[in-house]
């Protein structure tokens, strides 16, 4: 019996991972209208992506190096440009696994381009969300504990915590580059083709692979943006304003702040929860892959989105943002009163 352990040219699909224990390619030989209808749909998705990320991600970097006077406002900038340049990053790789797949010429990369690239987009999504996981540290010993982790939220110390966090996500994605590998194989058509497919090990690798990168890229960072931002939301709904308990100024920003906390929470668990679910079920459950799946597209999709959303949720919206820094600022200022009139 033949038996190959394939993975498609993107991490970012789960209809990546495709075990084939027959010999037997998984693609219809023929195209369907039903397939060129939904390939079209998602080369125009990507497109879209790829344009807004760009976008986005590039001004906020322009605006996040811009200068400022305060400390605080600084040290978040170190995090957002870390995020935005990581999320960039990433927005460029779907390219390449576009074309890849839908150019109709496999992998055209070559073998260390198999090996970089697919190392550089499972790097920059670990990047992301470890960046998110430190933000939401940082936002919550910056208003639980304002005073005592003033000097933990200095800009070098930003800097110290992305460098660590850059250098950390390439540790874990280090067996890309020694697994990843550029194979040939015959098309559906019988045509000869070059993949980008994961070698090390055999089908046991690549569960062994796959699930820690399940682990390590979303459960982890998952659990801890969770409790963060649970603890957080508690403590703005039993914390209240000693200077005017009946302010409905401090209810309406605990209502905003609460609002933000469940937007980013939620709109981050949309894009990933569905995509890891949808891999987890290709690498575990006995059953055919559809290469025209509309939910295996959705999730591909959603996946990438969450890096054109991050940039709105955290710096284009000047009310979320001010938000956060007045929140800060205004845990500073009474914090500051309390010790000087105790």
């Amino acid at each position: 019996m033949n038996t190959t352990y394939e993975i498609s040219s993107s991490p970012q699909q789960m209809n990546i991972f495709v075990f084939n224990t027959t010999g037997r390619t998984v693609c219809a030989n023929t195209i369907t209208e039903w397939q060129i209808f939904f390939r079209a749909l998602l080369i125009t998705g990507f497109l879209l992506i790829f344009i807004i990320g760009t976008c986005s991600n590039f001004t906020v970097i322009l605006l996040a190096l811009r200068p400022t006077s305060s400390c605080t406002v600084n040290t978040i900038n170190k995090y957002i440009l870390s995020l935005s340049v990581a999320d960039l990053l990433y927005i460029f790789g779907s390219m390449f696994f576009t074309i890849t797949n839908y150019g109709g010429r496999g992998w055209i990369f070559g073998d260390i381009g198999c090996r970089l690239i697919l190392t550089l987009d499972f790097l920059t999504m670990h990047v992301s969300v470890y960046i998110l996981s430190v933000m939401s540290v940082e936002r919550y010993v910056a208003v639980v504990h304002p005073m005592r982790s003033y000097r933990y939220r200095s800009p070098s110390c930003a800097r110290r915590l992305n460098l660590t966090v850059w250098i950390f996500s390439f540790l874990l994605v280090v067996p890309s580059l020694i697994g990843m590998k550029q194979v040939t194989q015959p098309s559906p058509s019988g045509i000869t083709q070059k993949t980008c497919i994961w070698t090390l090990g055999g089908r046991k690798g690549v569960h062994v692979f796959m699930n820690f990168m399940f682990v390590t890229s979303f459960l982890i960072p998952s659990i801890i943006m969770f409790v963060v931002y649970s603890l957080l939301l508690n403590h703005f709904l039993r914390t209240v304003s000693p200077v005017r308990k009946s302010s409905k100024d401090v209810k309406r920003s605990k209502k905003r702040v609460a609002k933000i906390i469940f937007i980013i929470v939620i709109i981050y668990w949309i894009c990933y929860l569905p995509f890891w679910i949808y891999q987890m079920l290709i690498l575990h459950v006995d059953f055919d892959f559809d290469p025209k799946n509309i939910m295996g597209l959705l999730t591909l999709v959603l996946s990438y989105l969450n890096s054109c959303l991050n940039p709105f949720l955290y710096t284009l919206f000047p009310k979320s943002f001010n938000l956060w820094k007045g929140l800060c600022t205004r845990y500073h200022t009474t914090t500051s009163k309390s010790r000087q009139g105790s």
